[in-house]
């Protein structure tokens, strides 16, 4: 009876701390998704890896991207290596895509097929560009995740003294509106988040982008970014440290710190809607991981990297096929 009574009553303190934990601040959220639609556009997705229309251009394709080639011509058009790529990142091994691309020569009418060294060295080459918004009314969140290197454990490194890397950085800059990445940085040793930020908005303003307004999370409290966004005329939507001062060498943030200081976080979050953080970082690194995962299986730095950019590339690549 004793064991009944405690259970029930663990049950109930159980039950009063997840409310706690899944306490919202602000209002309540409201999926306004047309789900249907939404629901068409997910099963879409799947017509990627299986379509062929490519095919048609074949020759064409060849042939523009051979014109002042100098040496050996391309044999295979990017089409197939994009289509190749995807399914790799789909934890599909080399081999067995030689397989599957070989199945389709002889059902399909794929014009040829490469074999797997050829598959691999032009995935490892293909130029993995994601398409640029418009700078105008742009507003960009950036955030960085981690993702694990599966052939980097702890115990390969002990057992063997293996240098092998457990953790691969990818920062992004998000679109909260379309929730695609607008730029991404990639590296094999972890760097500075805010500093991150300003080389991809440098290299996006290169490109004639610039942000009406850019944001992140407490990380990103780094006085030199807010500096940064007071020099280039962008309105920053960053989280102010607890702790910070009112007498910083940014004007912009001194205004934010004052105002959350007297008024609380919540408010400041609403005025500055940044609840906005959530689609444009966290929810774009969430739908990468559950389509392609967050583990990455190649053995070499460069491998390592180019895998990590297939998986934003292949996840924007998926996300407007479904929509288009």
């Amino acid at each position: 009876m004793d064991i009944l009574i405690n259970l029930s009553v663990y049950t109930v303190s159980m039950t009063d701390t997840a409310k706690k934990l899944h306490k919202r601040w602000g209002k309540k959220y409201e999926d306004n998704r047309d789900w249907p639609k939404y629901n068409e556009q997910l099963v879409k997705r799947g017509e990627y890896f299986l379509d062929l229309e490519w095919v048609k251009t074949w020759d064409h394709e060849l042939e523009k991207m051979n014109r002042n080639k100098v040496g050996h011509p391309f044999e295979f058009p990017n089409s197939l290596i994009q289509l190749q790529s995807m399914w790799h990142i789909k934890s599909i091994p080399v081999r067995m895509i030689e397989g599957i691309t070989r199945r389709l020569y002889y059902i399909a009418g794929l014009p040829d097929y490469n074999d797997y060294s050829t598959i691999d060295r032009r995935i490892n080459r293909l130029d993995l560009k994601i398409e640029l918004p418009s700078g105008e009314n742009l507003v960009l969140f950036g955030d960085g995740s981690g993702w694990q290197a599966v052939n980097g454990g702890e115990f390969l490194r002990e057992k063997y003294g293996k240098k092998n890397r457990v953790w691969v950085q990818v920062i992004i800059l998000g679109n909260p509106v379309t929730k695609e990445p607008v730029s991404y940085e990639i590296n094999l040793i972890p760097v500075s988040e805010p500093e991150s930020s300003e080389r991809q908005l440098n290299a996006l303003k290169e490109h004639g982008v610039v942000p009406n307004e850019f944001g992140g999370d407490g990380a990103f409290d780094k006085v030199s970014l807010w500096k940064y966004c007071e020099k280039n005329n962008i309105t920053p939507v960053i989280k102010p440290d607890k702790n910070a001062r009112t007498d910083s060498g940014s004007h912009l943030r001194n205004r934010d710190v004052r105002y959350r200081n007297k008024n609380g976080y919540d408010k400041w979050a609403d005025k500055k809607d940044y609840g906005r953080r959530w689609p444009a970082t966290e929810g774009i690194f969430s739908a990468i991981k559950r389509i392609f995962g967050e583990q990455l299986a190649a053995k070499t730095d460069i491998g390592l990297i180019q895998e990590a950019k297939a998986k934003i590339w292949g996840y924007t690549i998926l996300k407007r096929y479904g929509e288009a």
